[in-house]
């Protein structure tokens, strides 16, 4: 059983076109500078919302719809399981930069910490380059039977934490709110109509609000450290596929995990 799940985490993660990008940082950033590399694995799991026809819908019109909207919860939403990978450098006054690879986003940010006591507040601000490609059996759109997703875009986030951290830096614990804006755009390849061998290859475009509650810790000793993270998240997101409006609102359970090394 073990060595099943480890098997499609591992596939999930070699298909690097999912998932979600986890922050895995405390609220108190890096002295100046220090650095921070980490690696591990993060998902998304659609928990309410699951894509559906409108009411009214029959036949080919609901199929039609239903395929739009699993098509834009895919290029949004991304459920499934994707590899995180991150560095990190304290700068001085406060603050911290950082750049992280989660599977379907390149993400650069930068953030300040306001110490409160033993606590911290840190706010950030993050912008990232999507890559919502979802290749099927074939990474060629045009080929025979192919799925394939060829979806681009970019992406701001703002996230605010507060933590706290024992004096040694022994663990360390956080949580706040997480704000995020998509636009997408590119093509999709829809699922085949009737008899057809593989369906049409249509324009999409969409836009996608994110908003989210993070809850996070972290334990080690001296320079290693395991973190672990999952964020709570309504998404709503809208667009066009085909030509014909799309929209859906999902809730997702965004857990992931790394370990991380300071020097």
């Amino acid at each position: 059983m073990i060595r099943r799940w480890a098997a499609a985490l591992l596939a999930g993660a070699c298909a690097g076109c999912h998932g979600s990008g986890p922050l895995l940082h405390p609220a108190h950033v890096l002295l100046p500078g220090k650095v921070s590399v980490g690696a591990g694995v993060s998902g998304d799991m659609v928990v309410a919302g699951a894509t559906a026809a409108p009411p009214g819908a029959a036949g080919d019109a609901a199929a039609a719809e239903g395929a739009a909207q699993r098509k834009l919860s895919e290029i949004a939403v991304s459920p499934g399981v994707a590899p995180w990978a991150s560095a990190r450098v304290g700068i001085e006054g406060g603050n911290e930069a950082g750049l992280t690879y989660s599977g379907r986003a390149l993400r650069l940010d930068g953030r300040h910490a306001f110490p409160l006591g033993d606590a911290a507040l840190s706010i950030g601000l993050g912008a990232s380059a999507l890559f919502a490609g979802a290749p099927g059996p074939s990474a060629d759109p045009s080929a025979e039977g192919s799925d394939a997703v060829d979806v681009y875009g970019a992406g701001v986030d703002v996230p605010i934490l507060l933590g706290f951290r024992s004096d040694a830096d022994l663990y360390a614990l956080w949580f706040g709110p997480r704000l995020g804006l998509e636009l997408l755009g590119g093509e999709v390849r829809l699922p085949p109509a009737g008899a057809a061998s593989r369906g049409p290859l249509v324009d999409a475009s969409g836009q996608h609000l994110r908003l989210g509650f993070v809850l996070g810790v972290r334990a080690g000793f001296r320079h290693v450290h395991v973190a672990l993270e999952a964020t709570a998240t309504y998404h709503h997101a809208t667009g066009e596929i085909g030509g014909a409006p799309v929209a859906i609102d999902h809730g997702t359970i965004a857990p992931g995990g790394g370990l991380t090394v300071t020097f």
